[in-house]
């Protein structure tokens, strides 16, 4: 089918390149889980630049 004059190759783009982004999902899963961890250890759990920093010290203050 020709659309605007141009003819549609069967050029294959998902297969050849299948790898790299279900290693780019993997890769991404695992910074994210690295970070969840890095976040909540105890020196930065209750540093100010920490989105999670205030939730954490609230939890803190409920359980003491």
């Amino acid at each position: 089918m020709a659309l605007l004059g141009r003819r549609s190759f069967p050029t294959p783009i998902v297969k050849p390149l299948a790898p790299f982004i279900i290693t780019a999902g993997i890769v991404l899963y695992t910074v994210n889980k690295i970070e969840n961890v890095a976040r909540s250890i105890p020196p930065f759990d209750t540093d100010p630049r920490n989105p999670r920093a205030l939730l954490n010290k609230k939890l803190k203050e409920q359980h003491h």
